[in-house]
């Protein structure tokens, strides 16, 4: 299992990028906005859970397990919002990287989906203690910190 200092710091570096991104005035109707409004969304599914495994909040398996499901749900769209290759991007917060590596960049969207699909499945019947989800809730914010990392400013 994760040392909870570490689950701290990836937590509070997850909270600091979405923070920076409150900022940023995008037109909530540009792609830059609804893309913003996305990862906020994910953001309020995520830190629960990761407060429960850093016992900031009380653990309890249904709520996780619904924070998991609405991170699934939510997991597929903000990707739409990213312009294309080719294609001229808004003012944002992205390495130019970004738009230099679609290859690497569709590689870092689909390791996070497929790491908030393990995460799902992990509790499925239910979350009976931190210990069951504890590595694939993990594998979900290493997957934000790398995209954010190599492609975010």
């Amino acid at each position: 299992m994760i040392a909870v200092p570490y689950r701290k710091l990836v937590v509070v570096a997850l909270l600091g990028a979405a923070l920076v991104g409150c900022n940023n005035e995008a037109d909530p109707n540009s792609p830059e906005g609804k893309r913003q409004a996305l990862f906020k969304l994910m953001i309020k599914q995520s830190e629960p859970m990761g407060g429960m495994l850093s016992d900031r909040l009380p653990f309890a398996g249904p709520a996780f397990a619904e924070h998991a499901k609405q991170l699934a749900e939510l997991a597929d769209q903000p990707w739409a919002y990213f312009p294309k290759p080719g294609e001229e991007p808004e003012p944002n917060r992205a390495k130019a990287d970004i738009w230099s590596d679609p290859e690497g960049f569709e590689l870092a969207i689909n390791n996070f989906k497929s790491s908030v699909a393990d995460l799902t499945a992990a509790t499925q019947g239910g979350v009976r203690g931190p210990g069951q989800v504890a590595d694939q809730l993990h594998a979900v914010q290493q997957a934000c910190k790398a995209c954010h990392d190599d492609y975010r400013r």
